[in-house]
């Protein structure tokens, strides 16, 4: 077996593990870690950033992030105090490369994620919810992120 098959299986194993073995809150917890690091490394984070202006609107930001090709499966828009995004395929880059199979574990990571990019740009702690998730069998992935009032006024 060459070392990419490796990982697929050794991937497949640690998620089966936790399937098994670990309550729900726990998995979500782990492989939000793990989107987190995914964030951080694959250089996400940086990315947003960039798009970031120091004198700039929330919906600002969210549009500059829009048209930078490939950051993110999907589009965000705002709706007062959320924002959302759906994407009709896994932006996952371990799904797209064939090494992870989409799972309701798995697409925890994704949460990480964005919570992590959210968090960074926004400078504080924002809440994820995974509305709609390829993973779990959906047709597409909605992800809303929650804002607080402070947020509803354009940022």
């Amino acid at each position: 077996m060459d070392e990419v098959g490796l990982l697929r299986k050794w991937i497949e194993a640690l998620v089966a593990g936790l399937d098994n073995e670990v309550d729900e809150t726990t998995r979500a917890q782990v492989m939000k870690t793990c989107g987190r690091a995914c964030a951080l490394h694959f250089g996400s984070i940086e990315q947003a950033r960039t798009s970031q202006c120091a004198t700039g609107t929330v919906d600002e930001w969210l549009d500059r992030l829009n048209q930078q090709e490939g950051f993110w499966c999907g589009k965000w828009v705002r709706d007062g105090g959320t924002i959302y995004s759906v994407c009709e395929a896994c932006g996952c880059p371990l799904v797209r490369t064939g090494l992870v199979t989409p799972s309701p574990t798995f697409c925890n990571c994704s949460r990480g994620w964005v919570e992590a990019v959210f968090e960074t740009v926004l400078g504080r702690p924002v809440e994820v919810e995974l509305k709609q998730a390829i993973g779990r069998g959906d047709s597409a992935c909605k992800f809303v992120v929650h804002l607080d009032e402070r947020m509803e006024n354009g940022g």
